[in-house]
């Protein structure tokens, strides 16, 4: 069962919002493809998960109980209570769950990296970068270091800061719904696009000036012909 078949949860959209489509998550934790932080996040929203589908069924069981299809006699009474309190016990399992999952996500967070302040200036050395990953490139995290880096189709290595301007100034764009371990494939956006052929635009020419008169002399005269 995928996690977009399964129950969801309060916390789907929060995770998606950090680490991108929660399929692709449970995925990459499938095959070992995850740092510690994100596979202890796609672990604990997957007990979630669970916690959630066992809430419902008790809910369900519930409804089913007292819908009126059953007659109002003592194993029913027993039956009601006996449910009751089981949908009591999976919703404080869920609760709990629901708190891990909001101090993993947190972690997930806080492990990200800091984007540059949107009003620091842009380097030349800014400026080359953008032009290197005109072609795309990729963004990755080493499954074993966690040392994230960024790359032009290339190989070149672009360095981070740089990157992280451009991409606080909305230069840059990565597709946050795949792992970085797996690769974030980095495009220049419209806005960069612009701004790199800002860069790449020849100066206008200048107009040569006219050589003013020394003070007190009068015009030439007209050209005869």
């Amino acid at each position: 069962m995928t996690a977009r078949e399964s129950p969801a949860t309060a916390l789907d959209t929060a995770i998606e919002q950090v680490v991108g489509d929660l399929a692709v998550l449970h995925h990459d934790h499938l095959r070992g493809l995850l740092p510690p932080g994100r596979a202890a996040l796609a672990a604990v929203h997957r007990d979630l998960v669970n916690a959630e589908g066992a809430v419902a069924y008790h809910r369900n069981v519930l409804t089913r109980l007292s819908s009126g299809s059953y007659p109002v006699d003592a194993p029913l009474l027993d039956r009601l209570r006996r449910t009751v309190h089981d949908l009591a016990q999976a919703t404080a399992a869920r609760d709990r769950l629901q708190e891990g999952v909001a101090d993993a996500l947190e972690a997930v967070k806080a492990a990200a990296p800091v984007p540059a302040p949107a009003d620091e200036e842009l380097t030349p050395r800014d400026f080359a970068a953008l032009l290197s990953l005109a072609g795309g490139g990729t963004m990755r995290e080493h499954i074993l270091t966690h040392r994230v880096s960024v790359r032009t189709v290339q190989g070149r290595l672009v360095e981070l800061p740089a990157f992280q301007r451009l991409e606080a100034h909305g230069l840059v764009t990565r597709d946050a719904s795949r792992a970085l371990t797996v690769g974030q494939p980095v495009t220049l956006t419209d806005t960069g696009r612009t701004a790199l052929l800002g860069t790449r635009r020849p100066p206008a020419a200048m107009a040569t000036p006219v050589p003013a008169r020394p003070a007190g002399t009068w015009p030439a005269p007209a050209r005869q012909y």
